[in-house]
């Protein structure tokens, strides 16, 4: 396990938080959202799932099986006993998650978003701890807008979370969010300037593993370019996210960060990396096999995948949708993630895993992988397989490994699956598996 310096993030509903992390992603940052780690823990089928449903009925459910956070969020914040029964199942199960993301994690400052970050006891393993906060007025208008709520409403979910004065003295730095874009961006980047990786205390106790110290990373010395504006936006559960209006602020608070004493070392100093605007989070994710009338948007996604300067022609196209198989999630009329499978003796197995960015993966992938799953599990097949390649972003292999496949090698495979899988194993691909029965007809590898 790499060390690293981890930001964590705090601020009152409709502060303005994920506009911070963002923009700390766009400076080079690892980005983890605690609120939307809730979202992938609690899908459908999960045991987070399972136990929301056990503790509060399947009344909080849709018609096809998802929990209407809605329902749900009418029930617990009415109701402070609900409240802590709710947060007693998500809470551990979004720690866990986090922890395993971070075990894997190479970027030298990671930002963690978490409302709850001093009650799950994330704080304690912060190298830094930043608040971000609004104008009241501000507040509330921001989440009126991006959770469709009355301001009655709105209060009531301010005043579950509890007064934030308290969290705020705790903090090492405060970011006032109230104005434009390009106020807050010049509190971020100048924090974002003193931070010092090396100076990260030893998180291997915490995440289970064994350290490697951490490297200062190029990224602090940086010059932004001017890049297309970025909303504020208040972490909202999807499928809805939005942005708002900014107004202008008085001239901000110059902020500091208090860090551990710092050790001197060699300044490092490397070309500056463009920023890069993440994609926007999804409205809405439809998880299907693909059609003949996906054909366009399947060879657009394909490109993209390959890194291609142009979509794919209608006859290449068609030829890839007639042997590979593909199951697709589609978001706002476009492919954002997909997989080619197919089936052999008892063994399906994947390959193209794609997600056009680490949000989407995380909303997306597991129920594609549902999907496929389940299509396997009919046609009695006792093992899923991915092949995915050794080049491939790492938010990939994170979602196999949360869906409960683990890395392997042929040879650790059962001598009937072998045959089928090394046939079709290429060069530079690693093979990621899932026993999918616990009566299989062959034995588990």
């Amino acid at each position: 396990m790499k060390n690293f310096f981890l930001i964590g993030l705090i601020g009152p509903l409709g502060s303005g938080k994920s506009t911070v992390r963002q923009m700390l992603e766009q400076l080079g940052a690892r980005s983890l959202d605690a609120d939307l780690l809730a979202h992938v823990v609690m899908q459908r089928g999960t045991r987070t799932w399972r136990a929301i449903v056990n503790a509060f009925g399947v009344e909080i459910l849709t018609h096809d099986g998802r929990i209407d956070r809605r329902k749900l969020g009418a029930r617990v914040f009415a109701d402070p006993a609900a409240l802590q029964t709710l947060e007693s199942i998500v809470h551990p199960a979004v720690l866990t998650l986090i922890k395993d993301i971070l075990r894997d994690n190479q970027h030298p400052v990671v930002v963690l978003e978490a409302i709850k970050l001093f009650e799950t006891g994330m704080d304690q393993w912060c190298d830094a701890l930043w608040a971000v906060t609004c104008s009241p007025d501000k507040q509330v208008e921001r989440v009126m807008r991006a959770r469709h709520l009355n301001a009655d409403q709105v209060r009531e979910r301010l005043a579950a979370q509890g007064s934030f004065e308290d969290k705020l003295r705790r903090a090492d730095v405060t970011i006032d969010n109230s104005g434009d874009l390009a106020t807050t961006r010049a509190q971020v980047l100048k924090l974002w300037r003193a931070i010092r990786p090396e100076t990260a205390r030893d998180k291997s106790e915490w995440l289970g593993e064994t350290a490697r110290p951490v490297s200062p990373p190029a990224a602090p010395v940086i010059a932004v370019p001017p890049s297309p504006p970025v909303e504020p936006q208040v972490s909202a559960p999807p499928p809805s996210v939005s942005t708002v209006e900014t107004i202008v602020a008085p001239p901000p608070v110059e902020p500091t960060i208090v860090s551990p004493p710092v050790v001197p070392t060699e300044a490092v100093v490397a070309p500056t990396p463009t920023p890069v605007v993440p994609p926007s989070t999804p409205s809405e994710v439809e998880v299907r096999r693909s059609r003949r009338s996906d054909l366009d948007a399947l060879a657009v996604a394909i490109a993209k995948r390959e890194n291609l300067a142009r979509p794919l022609s209608h006859a290449e196209a068609l030829r890839r949708f007639g042997s590979g198989g593909y199951r697709i999630a589609v978001a706002d009329g476009r492919i954002v993630a997909f997989a080619a499978w197919e089936v052999e003796n008892l063994v399906a197995m994947m390959r193209e895993l794609w997600a056009e960015s680490n949000y989407v993966a995380l909303l997306a992938l597991p129920r594609l992988f549902d999907l496929i799953e389940e299509e396997a599990r009919q046609l009695l097949c006792e093992v899923s397989i991915i092949f995915l390649e050794v080049s491939a972003p790492l938010y990939l292999s994170e979602q196999a490994r949360a869906c409960g496949y683990r890395q392997t090698e042929v040879a650790n495979l059962h001598t009937i699956w072998q045959p089928i899988v090394r046939e079709r194993l290429r060069p530079g691909e690693r093979l990621w598996a899932k026993q999918l029965r616990a009566d299989i007809i062959t034995k588990p590898f």
